[in-house]
């Protein structure tokens, strides 16, 4: 019996983790935001190249969002054109995740029969 419970809450443990490891559009969109706002400082510390860790984590949440994005941004590391690509990136998600918790049409169930005899 004891063993039985701890199996399920290792169970239940590990489907957590999953649950908040996921990545979704909306974890996508919160990293985003997060690069986002590393760039707008780097802006105003008028830092011109991105530093190499910030570039990388660029890069990899653009390549998961889709392979033409990193490709546009080449070998480039300065902000303007990371935060152009980001910002369309930040757009493609939203239209994404606005697509996905839109709900689906309901099926329209007549008030009357189609006997009209």
């Amino acid at each position: 019996m004891i063993e039985r419970t701890v199996l399920e809450i290792a169970r239940h443990r590990f489907w957590a983790w999953q649950r908040r490891n996921a990545v979704t559009p909306r974890s996508q969109l919160r990293e985003a935001d997060r690069l986002l706002t590393v760039l707008e400082e780097c802006r105003l510390r008028r830092i011109r190249l991105i530093p190499t860790p910030i570039w990388r984590r660029i890069i990899q949440l653009l390549g998961q969002i889709d392979t033409r994005y990193p490709q546009r941004i080449g070998i480039d590391r300065s902000v303007e054109i990371s935060s152009e690509v980001l910002f369309e990136a930040q757009e493609a998600l939203m239209n994404e995740e606005q697509r996905r918790r839109r709900p689906l049409p309901g099926k329209i169930v007549p008030l009357f029969g189609r006997d009209l005899s």
